[in-house]
């Protein structure tokens, strides 16, 4: 991306701003290095990235990025070999550590809800919205965690240093039996030395010898203070003497010996603890490959976690993004201004592709032109932008900008000289997908030769297909705004009441410089004023035009926002509708279900009761073959005459549920009273008055609207029937009983006790209608699958069986599709 213009919008203040919230020098590398992008996937993924990392902090508060340390010096010491101290081994468990911790908690977060409709979906590779799926619930797979993943446990090392180094950064006597059985002499010892000492200083014999009845040490010797007369009187090793002289520091002979083991040992031990320490180093840098993933993978996650603690600072949203050179921000807020700024809206691209700003100067218009400079560069740097949800930023190889005063006393370069040089660097590497911002185009240099070389600049930008934003106070550009195709008029609005501009961008209308009026007010008499005027050719027609525009303007921009109220006024009676409609469907679908279960329930009750039945039928027909024969045609007989009537049963219950409509007549003439169906919003509503001029006004709910006639239908109306006695299926519908679960579970249940309830449900599943059930029975020994797959080959409702997929429970279940009924 372009250095200069990188420079001018400020794009190194959004950097410090990301710099401020990382948590720890990982993070903050990633912010330094942060540029933008015209890349998709890298603009796409790090725009999921601070999506997810502002939902998490504002559901959550923030990601739990302590206890990491910046530990790639530590890796690469390791790595060469040199030993790590035990608060270096230290910082390198606790970072393993967090960094579990801060992989599992993303984990559980690691699905998103299914992104919004981005502009261009339609169009192949246009959208930069990731496809849909992936995750729990249809939403989108995480990208944090897709980071989080190269976060790899490392419990050996973590564990090992844990147990040989103590929270105080001491190697602990445990590291090791040799360091134990050291540690332990070298206490036994100690208290031999001690209380030969204190015998030693408490004894008669030397009592005044002793300047002070303290053990002090010297070294790694333990000695006792000595008046410096009585040197030779004590026999042992003088190790020091005070600075008068006065005093001497002896090692009695007595604990020489004993000093002499100590200090072996205590070589040893330095020994042992290098030796451990070495150890724990070498297991550092066998896990370097490991543990400088899981380093770029936590300064990503902080990286990210700074994008979201920005987007929640700012309130700020994802754009929609796409590669037409499309520009639409909605209420775009300066993110580098503070105080209450006055959000603007701004489009580019689709209808034109330069917007020339005009007006006075100190209106604003510079403002305009950085906030979308800057907010382009923030887009494609994966950040979000303090707009309005639904707000839309082109993705552009290129942003040049040519913004304030440039003038170089070391190039000896005057103001026009310096921007001119940078507009000619513009010119020549402008292209089709570039965005191009130029501040006062033309300024520093004659009016008219300034005016004449804008034009030629902005129609050189228009022709090379640039989508150029430029702000300018010569009225000349105004007028080349209407006639050239492509360029379109904007301005910041300016009360003269106050003498103040407002901030708000008004599209559509040129700029009006409001001197002679602000003059006026200002108290500069008119007949100066008038002089002015007249020395003015045409200028007072073209102050007047522009004035008119601006109130018509104003005007049908009210009238727009009275049509987008009414539009979602009627979109919202819509919704409300269509969820009422689903809930009354939804109520019904649960009442059929109720019924056809109530019936399924008493036809089970009548199928128990014709078996036993023909059970007692064929217990008496013993008696010949000719009897059994005849008792078999009477049971089959039964067996359909109760089928036709079950089938009779439930033909009424759906008769009961699904009232049939007469479809209205199309000639019919609508009246005043009416009830009809508005087919754009798919709502019924009442006519408030005959139809006159093509229209008619029609009440939906507690809301009146203005409709077309050709949009109305009569609405339907349910049949007639006859008055008849209430069915016995009429009278099941008003009980109250539960649908059948689609899944049932034998795990842990005996074979015989599974087998048992294993019919019972398929009965109940069949006869509910499920086209297919899950039989969880677990993977075990297998013997409960056996059991119930013996069972399902030969049961006349099932059409067939198999394992369940991955998803479906896998070998430990069983799904069953049933026959059709």
């Amino acid at each position: 991306m372009n250095a200069h213009s990188l420079k001018v919008l400020e794009y190194g203040n959004i950097i410090d701003m990301l710099v401020e919230r990382t948590a720890c020098a990982l993070g903050e590398d990633f912010a330094r290095r942060l540029q933008p992008s015209a890349d998709r996937l890298l603009i796409s993924e790090g725009q999921r990235e601070t999506t997810e990392a502002a939902r998490i902090i504002r559901e959550d508060g923030s990601l739990p990025l302590g206890g990491i340390h910046d530990i790639r010096a530590l890796v690469g010491k390791a790595s060469v070999d040199s030993l790590l101290q035990p608060a270096e081994l230290l910082q390198v468990a606790g970072t393993l550590a967090s960094a579990i911790r801060l992989r599992n908690f993303i984990a559980k977060r690691a699905t998103l809800p299914n992104p919004p409709a981005t502009e261009g979906r339609t169009r192949a590779g246009d959208s930069l919205t990731p496809p849909r799926g992936g995750g729990a619930g249809g939403g989108q797979t995480s990208r944090l965690m897709e980071i989080a993943a190269n976060i790899t446990p490392l419990p050996h090392l973590e564990r090992a240093v844990v147990e040989a180094i103590s929270d105080k950064a001491e190697v602990r006597d445990t590291a090791s039996p040799e360091l134990a059985r050291i540690r332990s002499k070298l206490k036994t010892l100690h208290a031999r030395m001690m209380d030969k000492l204190n015998a030693f200083i408490h004894g008669a014999q030397y009592k005044t010898m002793i300047q002070d009845p303290v053990i002090t040490q010297r070294g790694d010797r333990y000695c006792i203070p000595v008046k410096s007369e009585h040197r030779h009187g004590i026999p042992g090793i003088v190790h020091d003497s005070s600075a008068s002289g006065a005093t001497v520091f002896i090692e009695p002979a007595v604990v020489v010996e004993i000093g002499n083991e100590m200090r072996a040992l205590l070589s040893a031990e330095q020994q042992e603890v290098e030796r451990i320490l070495r150890r724990l180093t070498g297991m550092v840098a066998v896990a370097a490959p490991e543990l400088r993933l899981t380093i770029d993978a936590l300064g990503r996650i902080d990286f990210a976690s700074a994008k979201g603690r920005l987007s929640c600072d700012m309130d700020a949203i994802e754009p929609e993004l796409n590669f037409q050179g499309q520009v639409d921000i909605i209420q775009a807020r300066h993110p580098l201004l503070t105080g209450p700024v006055v959000p603007i809206d701004v489009e580019l691209g689709k209808r034109f592709k330069t917007l020339l700003i005009t007006g006075p100067n100190t209106g604003g218009k510079t403002v305009t032109l950085k906030t979308v400079g800057l907010l382009t560069l923030m887009a494609q740097s994966g950040l979000h932008v303090p707009a309005k949800e639904g707000s839309k930023l082109a993705v552009f190889d290129q942003v040049f900008a040519d913004i304030g005063d440039e003038q170089s006393i070391q190039q000896s370069l005057s103001t026009f000289s310096s921007h001119m040089t940078n507009i000619v660097n513009i010119v020549g590497l402008a292209g089709k997908n570039s965005l191009v911002l130029l501040d006062e185009l033309g300024a520093g240099t004659d009016p008219a030769e300034g005016a004449a070389l804008a034009k030629s600049i902005l129609d050189h930008l228009v022709e090379a297909g640039a989508r150029t934003v430029a702000t300018t106070h010569y009225g000349e550009l105004k007028e080349f705004a209407f006639v050239r195709e492509g360029v379109e008029n904007a301005s910041v609005e300016f009360d003269l009441g106050t003498l103040r501009p407002t901030y708000k961008l008004m599209i559509g209308v040129p700029g009006s410089s409001n001197a002679f009026a602000i003059a006026s007010r200002l108290g500069l008499p008119d007949d100066i004023i008038e002089r002015a005027r007249g020395m003015i050719q045409g200028g007072e027609k073209s102050e007047e035009i522009i004035r008119r525009i601006e109130e018509t303007h104003k005007a049908a921009t009210e009238r727009r926002q009275i049509a987008e109220r009414r539009e979602k006024d009627a979109e919202i009676l819509k919704s409300r509708y269509e969820h009422r409609l689903e809930e009354i469907e939804e109520l019904r679908r649960e009442m059929r279900m109720q019924v056809a279960a109530e019936v399924d329930r008493r036809v089970k009750e009548k199928v128990a009761e014709l078996d036993e039945i023909i059970l007692d039928l064929k217990t008496r027909s013993q008696e010949s073959g000719d009897r059994s024969r005849n008792v078999e045609s009477v049971v089959q007989k039964s067996r359909e005459r109760f089928k036709r009537r079950v089938r009779e049963l439930k033909q009424e219950v759906d008769d009961a549920l699904e009232p049939e409509y007469e479809e209205p007549d199309e000639d019919v003439v609508l009246r005043k009273g009416d009830t009809v169906t508005v087919t754009t919003f798919g709502l019924d509503g009442q006519l408030l008055g005959d139809p006159s001029d093509g229209e008619a006004q029609v009440m939906i709910g507690s809301m009146k609207v203005n409709v077309p006639v050709a949009v109305l239908r009569p609405a339907r109306r349910p049949k007639s029937k006859k008055t008849e006695p209430a069915s016995e299926a009429m009278a099941i519908s008003t009980s109250k009983a539960g649908t059948v679960s689609p899944e049932l579970k034998l795990i842990a249940q005996r074979v015989e006790q599974a087998v048992e309830n294993l019919d019972k449900y398929l009965d109940d599943a069949y006869l509910a209608g499920l086209p297919s059930a899950r039989i969880i029975h677990g993977m075990g020994t297998g013997a409960l699958r056996k059991a119930v797959w013996d069972y399902l080959k030969n049961h006349h409702a099932v059409e067939s069986f198999r394992l369940g997929e991955r998803d479906e429970g896998g070998s430990g279940a069983t799904v069953v599709t049933f026959k059709k009924t």
